[in-house]
């Protein structure tokens, strides 16, 4: 498949996942909806059939009351209460039906029954008095066996009343059956259901199978498990599904052939781009290898650009080799000039201290004790001068392997300043040291660091010694804990940081400044190795030399050295850093 016909698949990809994710959402957010509506309607329903049963109880005690207050009434139709079950019962029953009490009982201030009012033969009648509490309505299952369908447990109260002949028991329920179901069910307007404590539907009002799924909600009754069951339909969202699938069925061939053609138009353009970048990079490779190479067959576009540019890279390879090569035979020659160059500049005088003291032996031997302690005093500073030439080039040559040990790099610093202290006092330079926070032990070298440290710090002496007499002469060394990036991890590193208030760097000499053999003080003294040797002494312990200033404003150097210690030698003892900043042999 081409790059063309990948790029015009993806649009099109592109064009309709978003209007399917955009589709999904609304349906996600419709069922959502339409179950938290359910809930509500179902909540709604649960309030509606919790006011029916506590009207219910209301009626229960409404009723009761009645019928305490007509037996409080001394009639003469009320003596049969005192008379035996069987003529006292027609007068319960009388008023059970007068007042809507399913269930009514008649007992004397002792607790023996008078009456009640449907009595089965077959079963104690009485509802065990203990467990009623007066005036409290309550839940119990009826004391007789029920030949109505509807009978199966009732919301008794109990209450007490005088008589005539004194005080007296009444106690009264009304069943909880299809009537109150009935009702429930008209008001919410969806099925009920009476369920008794092993959920098994006792009663039912509507027929809740015929209707669509449903969510139930339960009232509790009472003991023994008894409570009402309401049906409301659970949320339906298929219409809202159907619409927004019928409204993607619509839009999304519309958007299908919008992308088609926008891919074609972007493909062209994106294709004819990377042809030119692969035969660019075929250009540079041939350039690079200096002879014509074979022409890339087959793939498609992208895939002739991925070979065209390891063909590229490959080229530039060997001639970055060859380039390293030539670049190392003239550093070798630079290290040559230089080391004749430093070389030849104290043999002269050498040369002319001794021409003299054969010219004074010959042609005037009374000054010759006096020449000779003048031109090999003379001799002597300048071989002194080479010995420390040689000591430099050899040092930087040969920087031993750092002996990595628990630093204190306090201690470095109050040494290297201590050392400097003289020339510090005689230039008037005022030190100062900031630490910043930073008093763990550092894994290096502490001899090798001080070396780098003392070379920093004399090239900050020789700026501030370069300044006029107005100018403030201020050198600041700094300790501080940081975090870098180290080897593609973050790792914790000790910064040095010496900041003066000297002449600053040009532009040519911060970029040269840690280059070997560049210094600005060749008439001086200057070797151009401090900056050097620093580098890679700082380099040998994993670390980063950082330099910054402009002209007028000082100079800063910064040594930043990992806690951790320096690297580990790689393969037969060889070690990183084993070249300059400016790519020059060690």
């Amino acid at each position: 498949m081409t790059l063309r016909a990948k790029l015009v698949l993806a649009l099109m990809i592109v064009a309709l996942v978003p209007m399917g994710v955009a589709l999904a959402l609304p349906m996600l957010q419709a069922e959502r909806q339409a179950r938290q509506e359910a809930s509500r309607r179902l909540e709604r329903a649960r309030r509606q059939a919790g006011i029916l049963i506590e009207r219910e109880k209301k009626e229960v005690v409404s009723r009761l009351a009645q019928v305490a207050a007509e037996l409080a009434r001394d009639r003469p139709d009320r003596l049969p209460l005192w008379q035996g079950a069987a003529a006292a019962g027609p007068v319960a029953l009388a008023l059970a039906e007068r007042y809507g009490l399913d269930h009514l009982e008649v007992r004397d201030s002792r607790g023996a029954l008078l009456a009640v009012s449907d009595a089965d033969p077959r079963s104690d009648p009485a509802v065990d008095l203990p467990s009623l509490e007066e005036g409290e309505v309550a839940l119990r299952p009826l004391p007789y066996p029920s030949y109505a369908a509807d009978r199966r447990v009732a919301y008794f109260i109990r209450r007490t009343a005088s008589l005539g002949r004194g005080a007296f028991t009444l106690i009264g329920g009304r069943i909880v059956g299809r009537a109150l179901i009935e009702g429930i069910s008209a008001i919410v307007e969806q099925p009920a259901a009476l369920v008794d404590g092993s959920d098994r539907m006792v009663e039912l009002a509507g027929d809740p199978s015929t209707a669509a799924p449903a969510i139930t909600g339960d009232i509790p009754l009472g003991e023994g498990g008894w409570r009402v069951r309401v049906f409301v339909p659970a949320g339906d969202a298929r219409e809202t599904r159907r619409g927004l699938v019928a409204a993607f069925a619509r839009t999304a061939p519309l958007a299908a052939a919008s992308a088609l053609l926008v891919g074609l138009l972007l493909a062209g353009g994106i294709s004819r781009s990377i042809q030119a970048l692969a035969a660019r990079a075929e250009a540079t490779a041939v350039e690079a290898a200096g002879e014509p190479l074979s022409p890339i067959q087959g793939g498609d576009e992208v895939g002739r650009l991925a070979l065209a540019f390891d063909r590229m890279l490959e080229a530039l390879s060997q001639s970055e080799r060859q380039r390293g090569a030539a670049e190392r035979i003239a550093a070798w020659q630079e290290v040559a000039r230089r080391i004749a160059h430093e070389v030849k500049n104290p043999l002269s005088p050498i040369r002319l201290a001794v021409e003299n003291l054969r010219r004074s032996r010959l042609k005037a031997p009374l000054e010759f004790e006096r020449s000779f302690e003048a031109e090999t005093a003379t001799i002597l500073e300048e071989v002194e001068s080479l010995r420390k030439l040689v000591e430099e080039f050899s040092l930087f040559a040969r920087l031993p392997r750092p002996q990595a040990v628990a630093c204190d790099l306090r201690q470095v610093v109050a040494q290297t300043l201590a050392f400097f202290a003289p020339r510090v006092q005689a230039a008037g330079v005022t030190v100062e040291v900031a630490d910043e926070g930073f008093s763990e032990p550092v894994m290096a070298d502490p001899e090798q660091i001080g070396r780098a440290l003392r070379n920093v710090v004399a090239n900050a002496l020789d700026a501030l010694e370069d300044l006029g007499p107005q100018g403030e002469r201020r050198l600041t060394i700094a300790l501080r804990p940081m975090v870098a990036a180290r080897g593609g991890a973050r790792a914790r590193c000790a910064e040095i940081e010496v900041r003066d208030t000297g002449v600053g760097f040009e532009p040519e000499t911060l970029r040269r400044v840690f280059e070997p053999y560049f210094t600005t003080r060749a008439g001086r003294g200057g070797t151009g190795l401090g900056m050097a040797i620093a580098y890679r002494i700082v380099a040998e312990h994993g670390g980063r030399v950082l330099a910054d200033g402009a002209p007028g404003r000082g100079a800063t150097i910064t040594l930043r050295l990992p806690v951790e210690g320096p690297p580990a030698a790689g393969p037969e003892g060889a070690r990183p850093g084993t070249t300059s900043p400016r790519g020059v042999p060690a």
